[in-house]
């Protein structure tokens, strides 16, 4: 592109390109002239104000120079074409960096979440990350880290690996957590191989880690959101009742089918005010009634779409539940806290749209929480004769490794009977295991305790066999021996 060519398509920006991202600090153009492809990000100089004098000066000049800094190491990345200093952008002024389109390629990430909603494995999945370990130890040897080193920052072109966004680049070299954020964020891409693989490439070897801190971090961090009012949840108030609602999920989930919608808050409010009517009036059909409060199931139209929903309206059936409920919230707050902080783990379990509360002087008298209906049906009542062999073992298997899970985040299941388990058996990977109640999970000590009550609780099931109790064992392989055992010790 000649330099009089790029003054008239700058001049007239949105005739040659469109916006493919628009964040306050940075804006990313697709510049399409003459069969050449172009993307154009642009810093505006106003919300990166504080970001300059932090870094020195101009985030678009950073951003070039470190991409030169990749392509001399060698690092398979985007090339700079130029960077424009005080460029005007529909009156907005800032600076930018004009970088070589990489087409036709998709970013890694789409790669991964397309796979993982069809249930399949992703193209040339062991070539990819022999060749991100390569890139990576490419940086290393230059002296080069990343501070942002996650997958939606790599793109796939006809099976190679790019990395390009090098703003956060620095010169310290490949540091742990860098490591540690890559790993976090593909763990719906790698298995425990490649990350062991990974971890004697780059880091210092051995025993992998327990813990990912900066996997530790992201979550927390993605849980800031759930009471805020931000482009994935939505802050509700009507009359005498305020909650938040589901917008958006920033990933989608193949085990809910809503967690690829997107919702307005205006919506949320006219489905509300009609999804409590018909709770006032009796018009939801009743699953569980109780001391200890409702369950209903209903359909909910939230902007036309009709929705599958699960109500629940839990209520106090002791005393002291007035007392200790002060200060750590209502069961129906504690769900929404819990599912998604399992969520936001990948633990499979129902998905929470809707939480309102009825508060008085700050206190909630009254909760009614929604999530999306489970489609299955409880593992308590799962007619396990007509499930193929391999089927079988695999529904097992992935019970008592959803339980690891849970454990090696410090979350422990003291209440995961059959009855709150919904089975999913037209997954493309098999039968699939959702929980559906997390009310029992704690954060405190409780090794082994969600294995211990399945199994007790299986032991009802008219069909179920030793076999069957080995394979969820040999889902939560650490605590097999004792689990067997005390499954055989008590009563239910």
């Amino acid at each position: 592109m000649t330099p009089e060519l790029l003054e008239s398509v700058l001049r007239d920006l949105p005739r040659y390109g469109r916006i493919v991202k628009d964040y306050p600090y940075r804006k990313v153009w697709r510049v399409a002239v003459d069969r050449e492809v172009f993307y154009l990000k642009f810093y505006p100089e106003k919300a990166n104000r504080w970001r300059r004098i932090g870094h020195g000066g101009s985030l678009a000049m950073r951003e070039f120079l470190r991409l030169q800094w990749l392509q001399k190491a060698g690092v398979p990345s985007a090339r700079a074409h130029s960077v424009l200093m005080g460029l005007n952008i529909n009156g907005e002024r800032g600076d930018a960096v004009l970088i070589e389109a990489i087409e036709p390629s998709i970013n890694l990430l789409d790669l991964v979440v397309d796979a993982h909603m069809r249930g399949t494995d992703v193209p040339n999945h062991r070539q990819l990350v022999l060749q991100m370990i390569d890139l990576l130890k490419a940086m290393g040897r230059a002296g080069l880290g990343h501070d942002d080193l996650h997958i939606g920052n790599f793109l796939v072109r006809e099976g190679k690996l790019y990395l390009i966004d090098a703003y956060p680049v620095h010169k310290r070299g490949i540091l742990m957590k860098d490591v540690e954020a890559l790993a976090g964020s593909a763990s719906g891409f790698v298995t425990r191989t490649d990350l062991q693989r990974g971890w004697n490439e780059l880091g210092p070897g051995g025993k992998l880690p327990a813990r990912n801190k900066a996997a530790a971090r992201a979550v927390r961090k993605q849980m800031k959101r759930i009471w805020g009012d931000n482009k994935y949840f939505g802050r509700l108030r009507d009359r005498n009742w305020s909650g938040v609602c589901f917008k958006k999920a920033k990933l989608p989930r193949r085990w809910a089918k809503f967690s690829q919608s997107r919702f307005e808050t205006a919506q949320w409010l006219d489905a509300w005010r009609t999804l409590l009517g018909k709770i006032e009036s009796d018009q939801l059909t009743v699953l569980k009634r109780s001391r200890s409060g409702d369950v209903l199931e209903g359909e909910l139209i939230v902007g036309g779409k009709p929705l599958p929903v699960i109500v629940k309206r839990p209520r106090r059936k002791y005393w002291f539940r007035y007392i200790n409920e002060i200060g750590r919230g209502a069961r129906a707050r504690r769900a929404w806290l819990k599912s998604w902080r399992c969520i936001f783990r990948d633990i499979p379990c129902a998905w929470p749209l809707l939480l309102m509360e009825k508060r008085t002087l700050g206190y909630a008298t009254d909760a009614i929480i929604v999530f999306e209906k489970v489609k299955g049906q409880m593992l308590s009542e799962l007619d396990l004769d007509q499930l193929e062999t391999a089927d079988r073992r695999s529904l097992f298997h992935r019970c008592g490794a959803l339980l690891r899970r849970l454990e090696s985040w410090g979350l422990y299941h003291w209440d995961a009977k059959s009855t709150n388990w919904i089975i999913r058996t037209d997954d493309p990977t098999g039968p699939f295991p959702v929980l559906v109640d997390l009310d029992g999970i704690r954060s405190t000590w409780g090794v082994g305790r969600g294995i211990e009550r399945l199994l007790r609780a299986m032991r009802l099931h008219p069909q179920y066999s030793p076999e069957d109790s080995l394979n969820l064992c040999r889902g939560y392989a650490p605590f097999a021996q004792m689990t067997v055992r005390a499954a055989g010790e008590g009563e239910d």
